[in-house]
């Protein structure tokens, strides 16, 4: 089990292929808000859930990959137009 209680702002958030995805500016309810994360994301407010971690330790470690997160956000984004 993971222990979520590790997560705190400022920390690295790495994907599952190594990559740094950004860093964590607020943690609300089941999501992690990022920084560093907008540019790749058209500047626009980005988040991941808490249901892709798979690890803690001094980064917070996803399931899914950055052209997984990026699709996922890219979705996102269509479906709020």
């Amino acid at each position: 089990m993971i222990d979520l209680s590790k997560i705190h702002k400022g920390m690295d958030v790495m994907t599952s292929d190594g990559q740094r995805l950004g860093a964590i500016r607020e943690v609300m309810g089941h999501v992690l808000f990022l920084d560093d994360a907008q540019a790749a994301a058209g500047e626009r407010d980005v988040s991941v859930p808490l249901i892709w971690i798979i690890g803690i330790d001094d980064v917070v470690h996803l399931a899914k990959s950055r052209d997984q997160v990026q699709r996922e956000w890219q979705a996102g984004a269509q479906s709020t137009l």
